[in-house]
């Protein structure tokens, strides 16, 4: 006599199977995954305004500080403005959310380290036009 598919046993043998598929995955932890490779560094080595400082600022600071939308009376859209900012401290001092200074970006996460880490290499530089 034929079972039907839907018989116990076949169930059963379906969800062992699902089940030893399953027990063969495993969690690995970002440790033990990445404990190999080599650690990534911040190279502030070649930091300029036009290819790391205005991209950066382009990504997280210009959207609310540009001619159209001044937040806090601070344009970041031209190098003049950014400039002025970066030499009266003001720019390091809020992205590294320093005490006494506005944390920005206002209501977002701190920049990444790397970020920070360039725009005060750039500003203890002079703050250069290059």
């Amino acid at each position: 006599m034929n079972k039907p598919f839907g018989s116990r046993r076949s169930i059963r043998g379906l969800l062992l199977g699902a089940l030893a598929v399953l027990a063969g995955c495993a969690y690995d932890n970002a440790e033990d995954l990445f404990k190999d490779q080599p650690a990534v560094t911040c190279d502030v080595s070649a930091v300029t305004y036009a290819s790391t400082i205005s991209p950066i600022l382009t990504q997280n600071c210009r959207v609310c500080h540009n001619s159209q939308i001044t937040n806090g009376n601070v344009n970041l859209e031209n190098y003049a403005d950014v400039k002025r900012i970066a030499s009266s401290g003001l720019l390091v001092g809020v992205v590294s959310h320093a005490p006494g200074y506005k944390q920005m970006p206002f209501g977002l996460p701190k920049l990444a380290d790397c970020d920070i880490a360039r725009i005060k290499k750039w500003v203890d530089d002079g703050a250069p036009n290059n």
